[in-house]
């Protein structure tokens, strides 16, 4: 049973990012969606409540991946470089292999559910940055931040950087993802970055 589900889930994830690299989102229907995927409407609704809660999940399980390699960075690096380097190049990565996906949930910004993703994915890491080295984020009010301020400044750079992933995504010009990578680390604080 647990094997044909997983089969099942793998099958609508590549129906997903299939159709969604071809169509607008909002005109995939789940029609079109489980005959691609080769099952019935009523297995697709048994995984999944709509097709952008099943795009939303599927992309999600590939940030998790990215997330799982980048769960415990330094608070610095000895060479001086940004320690949100490697993660944001793989982020960009990852932009850049579903870019006709994200391009096409987007009228003309992205679908809130997707873009609720990206940005609880982003906010959720540097959080978890932030509670590992609680002493890099500047004071607030004169003292560390607590629960809320901690959140709210992850909330602060995740939303930013959805900002300038979405400025890309609507470009029709070609800026190289180095360019894109330059671009979100140049606008971090240094603080968040481990260059003080």
């Amino acid at each position: 049973m647990a094997e044909r589900q997983t089969r099942t889930r793998s099958a609508l994830a590549e129906a997903v990012f299939d159709l969604a690299a071809e169509t607008p989102i909002d005109d995939i229907t789940v029609t079109a969606l489980a005959q691609r995927a080769g099952i019935t409407r009523e297995t697709f609704y048994r995984h999944t409540p709509g097709i952008v809660d099943l795009l939303a999940d599927s992309l999600a399980g590939e940030l998790a991946d990215i997330a799982e390699a980048n769960n415990t960075l330094p608070a610095t690096l000895p060479t001086g470089d940004s320690v949100f380097r490697r993660p944001t190049e793989q982020l960009v990565g990852h932009l850049v292999h579903r870019a006709r996906v994200y391009r096409n949930a987007m009228n003309p910004r992205l679908h809130a559910r997707i873009r609720e993703l990206l940005t609880e994915y982003i906010s959720l890491g540097l959080l978890t940055h932030l509670d590992a080295h609680p002493e890099i984020a500047p004071p607030i009010g004169g003292v560390r931040p607590d629960a809320f301020g901690r959140v709210a400044l992850a909330a602060y750079a995740a939303a930013g950087t959805v900002g300038v992933l979405e400025e890309w995504l609507a470009r029709t010009d070609t800026v190289e993802p180095a360019q894109l990578t330059e671009v979100i680390l140049a606008a971090a604080p240094e603080w968040w970055q481990g260059r003080r």
